[in-house]
């Protein structure tokens, strides 16, 4: 399983590995981002299913945490974003628990894995679960 932590380390790994990327935009201040971040490093079934992902933990100032493209509802964390292997955001994967506010708001490991499965379901990936 590949963690980066830069956008462009990721794009280059999905391309070259063809998988989709689970980008996750936090700060290590932050309340909510404190709370995820226990919940993703427990979960035997998030790390069974990003092992179909390349996934990049971008934290604090690292890019694109400050890119507008990525705010595609808000600037709000944390978020997670999923973007194609050619390194395109894919705006209609997001929580659907969430409605219409705070779309890429997952607070936990059912909302993550579900969107995760979804993911791979409709980018034609094969996974072990």
């Amino acid at each position: 399983k590949a963690v980066v932590s830069t956008q462009s380390t990721g794009k280059s790994l999905a391309k070259s590995e063809d998988k989709p990327i689970m980008l996750i935009l936090h700060k290590s201040w932050c309340g909510a981002c404190k709370r995820l971040k226990p919940i993703v490093a427990a979960s035997t079934e998030i790390l069974e299913l990003s092992k179909s992902f390349v996934m990049v933990n971008s934290e604090d100032d690292e890019a694109p945490i400050n890119d507008d493209s990525f705010a595609i509802d808000g600037g709000y964390i944390p978020r997670i974003i999923f973007l194609d292997s050619e390194g395109v955001i894919r705006p209609e994967f997001s929580n659907p628990a969430r409605g219409d506010q705070y779309k890429y708001f997952y607070p936990s490991e059912k909302d993550i894995t579900r969107s995760m499965n979804n993911v791979l379901k409709h980018m034609n990936q094969k996974t072990e679960l």
